[in-house]
């Protein structure tokens, strides 16, 4: 008896090794205590939202207008959307405008109502690996198909190799920056590069291929590297994102969706993300916190906490003496396993030295190790010997 469908069964066996990490971690952590289990696995934001949020919500609940719990548009509030525009006219110098964004049930359900607003059965969307390990499934959400494509050995997009992938089927390719799982920044010689690219094989095939860029850590970053404006390396960018990361609002789901107003078939594209976002069953984001979102003046954040915890985080991988790149943003380190088999790696983490982290296999790139550093400093500080250990046990 068949209870659930045969995709959604290979679905679950795939994922199945994250679900036993965190079996085993929650299981050490009741033998040993939660402060003797050094938990990397998870990439939950550690920072409260700022104050100038927590201010606005509660000037809202105490005095809330009338309907404030009622059905909204399925675009989003013009004054939320009119907040996002200036946050993204801000960060990139480049104006957005507030018809020209969609707000949306966080980034996933904003890459989802991308997809399905603009692949076909069988077209295909280029993903960069190691990539976040969602995405894959979005695409087959609708009906697309994933190709993969390495990005190179300092993890940035090789031109050539994604000009090896692109194809008479391919709609778009994801763009992830700052990058989940490795930390680093895409190059504005790789962005630029990749969008004159893009630019020449619409020509070749004659189709549309959409920049879909994902970028959801853009505050997070470090050591004076800046983000690239995306809307002026192509003529074709959708830019879905959230402030789950950058004010800590992971749970309220509050993401968003924005193209620049020039792009072709701006109102289509519009038209689609709206009726996607309500057909697929998101609706919009949450009416409460966009109603916050619309009264704040100021999205910018300082990231202190973060970059603090990013600098512990590499003096002990240095200490232990691991290979990494040092995370230039987002709260992630991609370390390179001490072994070719980093599952195994990862398991022995876990069983001998109560270190939870996540084999790069699936990030679709064995041979590495994902860790989050969005922990308590004791955390990081504690793991300093066991890591240390870990290490030593592989020499």
């Amino acid at each position: 008896m068949n209870l659930i469908s045969n995709q959604m069964a290979g679905y679950l066996n795939e994922g199945s090794w994250i679900r036993d990490l965190f079996e085993k971690g929650n299981q050490l952590k009741k033998i040993y205590g939660e402060d003797k289990v050094f938990d990397f696995s998870l990439g939950n934001p550690i920072t409260e939202p700022p104050e100038n949020f927590r201010k606005e919500l509660s000037a809202l609940t105490a005095n809330p207008p009338k309907n404030l719990h009622g059905y909204i548009s399925n675009q989003g509030l013009p004054g939320a959307r009119e907040t996002v525009g200036r946050f993204l006219g801000d960060l990139y110098n480049h104006p957005i405008y507030p018809e020209s964004v969609v707000m949306t049930s966080g980034a996933g359900g904003a890459l989802n109502v991308v997809l399905k607003s603009i692949l076909n059965p069988n077209d295909e969307v280029i993903v960069l690996v190691p990539y976040f390990v969602e995405y894959k499934y979005y695409i087959m959400n609708a009906q697309g198909v994933p190709v993969y494509c390495n990005l190179d050995e300092n993890f940035q997009i090789s031109v050539e190799e994604v000009a090896s992938k692109i194809t008479a089927r391919t709609k778009g390719i994801i763009i992830n920056t700052p990058h989940n799982p490795t930390g680093c920044i895409l190059s504005r010689e790789s962005i630029f590069s990749l969008g004159e690219l893009l630019k020449e094989k619409e020509a070749e095939f004659n189709n549309p291929i959409y920049m879909i860029y994902d970028a959801p850590y853009t505050q997070l970053t470090y050591d004076g590297v800046e983000n690239v404006n995306p809307f002026a390396s192509y003529h074709r960018v959708i830019y879905a994102s959230s402030f789950s990361k950058d004010l800590g609002l992971a749970g309220e789901r509050i993401g968003f969706i924005a193209v620049d107003k020039e792009i072709e078939g701006h109102q289509t594209l519009i038209s689609a993300f709206i009726f996607a976002n309500r057909t697929l069953g998101f609706v919009n984001a949450p009416a409460l916190m966009q109603n916050v979102l619309a009264r704040l003046d100021q999205l910018v954040t300082e990231q202190e906490e973060y970059r603090e915890r990013r600098d512990l985080m590499v003096e002990v991988l240095e200490e232990a003496n691991f290979e990494f790149h040092k995370t230039q943003g987002g709260f992630f380190i991609f370390p390179k396993s001490p072994i070719p088999d980093d599952v195994e790696f990862c398991r022995i983490a876990v069983e001998k030295f109560n270190v939870l982290i996540v084999p790069g296999t699936g990030f679709g790139r064995p041979g590495y190790f994902r860790m989050s550093f969005s922990l308590p400093l004791s955390t990081i500080e504690g793991a300093r010997e066991p890591l240390k250990a870990l290490r030593n046990y592989f020499k």
